[in-house]
């Protein structure tokens, strides 16, 4: 068991999963971590943390504070995987777990309004983030146009009300469905669409268009 996980363990970090083969290699390692294994929990720690980085990131507005929480994220589910009763899909309440505690830490400190990482999931060191130094002049002016827009946009996500920001990161920025949503954040899909409408609307009056 411990093999198989071991050379599986570069997986492609989707999200809701790859195929029926995929989400049976999934429920099994949900399985056997749960019954205690720590290569299993290892395994899935692998699977999802660009994804719960890449979420907090954008949640708390400050790299080096996602990857502290991430941490705590991975380490609180490892702590009460015993809780986990499988009446959800197992990264729902990853994310859930991931969602309250950046939630946690907005309230203990002040917002930390952060200009790094031009896409989800890559930070300022990131060479997906920075401009193609052989690129021609108007690839790197939209380039930087691009950059722009989203450290705007990462500033903005830092000015909406906590209930906006996290339904416009977790729809629009982690690409999950209405339901999806729904259960990590337990509120009704009427409330997730209502949320998302007024997050987008503020955005869009927060955002300068370039």
């Amino acid at each position: 068991m411990g093999t198989q996980f071991e050379k599986t363990s570069t997986v492609e970090t989707t999200i809701s999963g790859g195929g029926e083969a995929d989400a049976a290699l999934l429920a099994e390692a949900v399985a056997e971590a749960v019954a205690g294994s720590r290569t299993a929990f290892a395994w899935l720690v692998s699977r999802y943390q660009r994804p719960i980085h890449a979420l907090l990131e954008r949640l708390c507005g400050c790299p080096e504070t996602a990857r502290d929480l991430a941490q705590e994220t991975f380490v609180s589910a490892f702590q009460h995987l015993a809780t986990f009763e499988h009446r959800s899909e197992f990264f729902t309440w990853l994310y859930r777990i991931a969602c309250n505690h950046a939630f946690a830490a907005r309230r203990r400190r002040k917002p930390v309004v952060s200009f790094s990482g031009a896409q989800v999931g890559f930070n300022s060191n990131s060479p997906a983030s920075l401009p193609d130094p052989v690129a021609t002049g108007t690839d790197v002016s939209a380039r930087l146009q691009q950059q722009e827009l989203q450290q705007q946009l990462s500033a903005a996500l830092n000015q909406i009300d906590q209930r906006f920001r996290e339904v416009v990161v977790l729809c629009d920025m982690q690409g999950l469905s209405y339901e999806e949503i729904a259960g990590i954040l337990k509120i009704p899909l009427g409330t997730v669409r209502s949320r998302l409408h007024r997050g987008r609307s503020v955005l869009r009056q927060l955002v300068t268009p370039l």
